[in-house]
């Protein structure tokens, strides 16, 4: 852990809840669709317009590292099949995406992100579309990388190598941070990163994983965890 000089941090359930923010973006979504398109809302429900987007990444898998390609494609199709044009869709995502970025951070976040930044360079890597700067914390981070630029979605080791490569480092100097054993954790280890589970609600580490990683419950416990393993 002495040769760290990088954090890179995963986004959803690390740095904030993501569910509620997904249901709450889908419910505005829905409403606005009653309001300027009912015609859509007439034949699909919420959950309609979920199978709808899971069908998309089905039939179009080499998409499937894209969550605003697979909604966007999904809305205009179910616009179309009502008989609007499918550039209704864009003004629907508008909707969506100013609420998905409307989140409540973990209250550890930006205390730790101030004390971390002055050690380190801050980085994140998400597979999700959250927008760093329409949430306010863009300026902690030297640079943000998503699996929709990259290409290709956690664990695989391309999207941890992009970030490797983009910044110059060796995999033993970047600390990968996250919530999702799988995602993060075994992605990030198998890529050649150190890494570490942020596990908020004490759940077990999956034995089939291996050995369980360095873990914190929040964000807080990082930097005195860094510098104890680092001495």
């Amino acid at each position: 852990m002495h040769r760290i000089t990088a954090i890179c941090f995963d986004l959803d359930n690390t740095l904030w809840e993501v569910w509620p923010v997904i249901v709450r973006a889908e419910q505005l979504m829905y409403a606005f669709l009653a309001d300027r398109f009912p015609r859509v809302v007439a034949r699909y429900s919420v959950e309609a317009l979920r199978l709808e987007r899971d069908r998309i990444a089905l039939d179009e898998p080499t998409m499937a590292y894209d969550f605003t390609y697979l909604r966007l494609a999904s809305l205009r199709h179910c616009a179309q099949a009502v008989g609007y044009e499918p550039a209704t869709a864009d003004e629907v995502m508008t909707v969506f995406l100013r609420a998905r970025n409307d989140v409540t951070l973990y209250r550890d976040v930006r205390p730790a992100l101030d004390d971390l930044r002055t050690r380190y360079r801050l980085l994140t890597l998400t597979n999700g579309n959250a927008d760093l700067r329409a949430i306010g914390l863009d300026h902690y981070f030297e640079s943000c990388y998503s699996a929709r630029e990259i290409g290709a979605l956690k664990p695989d080791a391309a999207a941890f190598r992009h970030v490797l490569e983009a910044t110059g480092l060796r995999g033993e100097q970047m600390l990968y941070v996250g919530d999702d054993p799988i995602a993060d954790v075994h992605g990030s280890r198998n890529s050649g990163l150190q890494a570490l589970w942020v596990n908020r609600n004490g759940a077990q580490w999956p034995a089939e994983l291996g050995v369980r990683p360095l873990t914190v419950m929040h964000l807080g416990e990082l930097a005195p965890l860094l510098s104890a393993v680092a001495h």
